[in-house]
């Protein structure tokens, strides 16, 4: 049996979001191929292709929709509702290299439906290892490092939404 796709992942709806975001000018989505897809434990994760008409050299080739996943919407789960919040209101508002580019971040409290639009690494990152297995002790490192970086740009400055003291320090310094 094959999934339907989630209507944030047809042209017309891509075209759309590229343009609120900055990334594609007057062309448009025109085709869309799913390069994968498949389930983690909290979501689905799908790479998709884009084909345009018009002008768009610079926009994305690729694009990686995260939703959640479909036997879970309409219940009490809302597992991507932190990582919405998150693209939407921490990382959009730091310049930086160290999370996905978002395009879209999008929840539904009505029907506990959510997706994010991100850039897609995949040419240029790897998953470290196969859930449940852990990533080998130099991945950890890498992985802390990247962190510790994250962390050190909201050092003096918390991000959006964040009370009670400043994040780096309140994360760092446990």
């Amino acid at each position: 049996m094959t999934e339907s796709l989630p209507s944030a992942a047809s042209a017309e709806h891509l075209t759309g979001s590229l343009r609120r975001s900055g990334a594609l000018g007057s062309g448009r989505v025109c085709n869309v191929v799913v390069e994968n897809s498949r389930n983690t434990i909290l979501s689905r994760i799908i790479r998709l292709r884009l084909t345009y008409d018009g002008a768009a050299d610079e926009a994305p080739r690729s694009v990686v929709l995260k939703t959640g996943l479909p036997d879970r919407r309409g219940s009490g789960w809302n597992a991507g509702r932190q990582e919405v919040a998150f693209y939407a209101q921490v990382a959009a508002v730091k310049a930086t290299d160290l999370v996905p580019r978002c395009f879209e971040a999008h929840w539904d409290a009505h029907q506990n439906g959510w997706h994010l639009l991100l850039e897609d690494l995949t040419d240029s990152h790897i998953i470290a290892t196969a859930w449940p297995l852990p990533p080998t002790f130099e991945q950890c490192q890498v992985i802390m490092h990247a962190r510790a970086r994250f962390h050190a740009e909201w050092w003096d400055d918390p991000p959006p939404g964040h009370h009670g003291g400043n994040l780096a320090r309140c994360c760092c310094r446990r």
